[in-house]
């Protein structure tokens, strides 16, 4: 399978999709005639669900892609999630809280169904994260910095090997329990681990081996800018 890994797929305006970087470019030449299966973060939140997927759909159909097929794998249809797996050329794992999603990917196995896809996959945000074989659930909200039952790395599908923190522009700044998220949590997680921060408009494509746009590595406590907005790099040349 093909990932590619983003941090937001909507242009600022939010009525299509981002081009920045040729996102949409790259994602024309994966598919054009989409049959999608969308995997919400939540089995539990079917409205906000439905209204956010929804309006993925209109903007891929906004950004010149014909959509067949737009199945959202809503809590009832998680036994027939392989075989809507099997029916998609498009996967798309979508954003929310790290840990939930976490949970949910386990609860419906999707590492084991989605192993032998042969597809392309968008994940965003959170989904990005839950791709990695060891995923990095940066703190988000208020009490999970100090809670001792808050655990930041988790097991996730290993459909890529590197480990993706979106907005990063939102992040770097931002307290969470009177810590700062970025110098007091996660530079000291990144000891002997490596981090790819993206901004939204850049991603990521593995089987490419490349960065599109804005992107730093965070390891051993330090963070580098690695590319930029207009340019892509080889993922494998930063260090």
């Amino acid at each position: 399978m093909n990932v590619i890994l983003t941090s937001d797929i909507m242009s600022p305006d939010k009525r299509q999709l981002n081009s920045l970087n040729g996102f949409v470019d790259k994602i024309h030449e994966y598919v054009d005639d989409i049959n999608c299966l969308y995997i919400p973060s939540d089995p539990h939140t079917p409205f906000l669900t439905h209204t956010i997927s929804s309006h993925h759909k209109r903007a891929f159909k906004k950004s010149g892609f014909t959509v067949k097929r737009w199945e959202v794998l809503y809590p009832f249809k998680k036994r027939k999630l392989q075989q809507l797996i099997s029916h998609a050329n498009l996967i798309i794992l979508a954003g929310g809280h790290v840990p939930t999603q976490n949970k949910y990917f386990h609860d419906i196995h999707l590492k084991q169904y989605i192993k032998d896809y042969q597809g392309l996959v968008i994940a965003i945000s959170a989904g990005s994260m839950n791709s990695a074989r060891e995923v990095y659930a940066q703190p988000e909200y208020f009490g999970e910095v100090k809670s001792p039952h808050y655990h930041r790395f988790l097991e996730g599908l290993g459909i890529v090997d590197i480990s993706v923190l979106p907005h990063y522009t939102d992040i770097k700044h931002e307290r969470i329990d009177n810590q700062r998220i970025m110098e007091d949590v996660t530079l000291p997680d990144s000891h002997g681990r490596k981090f790819y921060a993206i901004e939204d408009g850049a991603f990521i494509i593995q089987t490419e081996n490349k960065i599109y746009g804005n992107c730093y590595v965070i390891k051993d406590g330090k963070i580098k800018k690695v590319c930029t907005t207009g340019y892509t790099v080889n993922l494998r040349g930063v260090n």
